[in-house]
């Protein structure tokens, strides 16, 4: 297994911003002097952090790196900040083209990534299963499996629009406000996943999976029967847990387990 850390320079962004990616390379056993060879180019999971993160914090805390060697799959984790994976015009933080489209074409042009739909596929915790959702049907001639662990998808288009000042950004309307731009607006938008379930030719899979004492699980239950009753393939699978590391670190495996 390899483990990179490094910047790179992004139009998406106009600068420079940081990723660790994780290549399955040659696994070496030097104890029992074996060797398993990942074939090339690698699937690859693009991987999204949630409020608050950065690309180090799956790293720090779960075991993903292991399982990721153990199942030969490259995972690209990049920097969202607390952009929710939307594009900001003004600013030009362009975080949703920069995860659906140009951090694709960037770490294929310097990892051994395979370029296929069916080989690439896009996940997130908390913030990042609504970056997954909002870009992986965005851009869904890139991505072929979507995984919302803990999502907040839900609940940012049909709550926020009701929020109030709020010193906790979770539930400050100005902090959303300063993301999805006008609240009113965004339902029916392409920041809207249902409105984009409702435009996108080419649904990729999507697998859910929420704690039964999270906060946002009654939101992830109604996603997912707004899911099926469009007949998507969808699996939602709602466990013992909360909103926690422990919880994604199990559930993220689950969906690795099926690419």
């Amino acid at each position: 297994m390899v483990l990179f850390r490094g910047d790179v320079k992004c139009k998406s962004l106009q600068r420079r911003t940081s990723i660790s990616v994780i290549l399955p390379s040659d696994n070496i056993h030097f104890l029992n002097d074996t060797e398993e060879i990942v074939e090339k180019p690698y699937k690859t999971l693009y991987l999204l952090h949630g409020l608050y993160g950065s690309d180090d914090i799956f790293l720090a805390n779960t075991s993903i790196q292991k399982f990721a060697e153990d199942n030969g799959i490259a995972i690209v984790i990049p920097c969202g900040e607390n952009s929710f994976y939307l594009d900001d015009v003004a600013s030009h933080r362009l975080f949703g083209e920069y995860v659906g489209q140009e951090l694709l074409d960037i770490t294929r042009n310097i990892f051994p990534l395979s370029d296929k739909r069916e080989d690439t596929f896009i996940a997130g915790f908390s913030m990042g299963g609504y970056g997954a959702i909002r870009n992986g049907l965005k851009y869904s001639d890139n991505f072929s499996k979507i995984g919302m662990i803990s999502a907040s998808a839900a609940l940012i288009t049909d709550d926020i629009v009701g929020y109030g000042d709020n010193h906790n950004v979770l539930y400050s309307k100005q902090f959303y406000e300063s993301i999805f731009g006008n609240l009113d607006e965004v339902a029916g938008s392409d920041k809207d996943p249902k409105y984009l379930i409702d435009n996108c030719d080419n649904v990729p899979e999507i697998y859910m999976a929420c704690g039964l004492d999270d906060f946002l699980f009654e939101k992830n239950a109604d996603f997912y029967r707004f899911l099926k009753s469009k007949d998507i393939d969808a699996i939602f699978v709602g466990a013992d847990g909360e909103h926690t590391w422990e919880f994604c670190d199990e559930f993220i495996k689950e969906f690795i387990k099926r690419l």
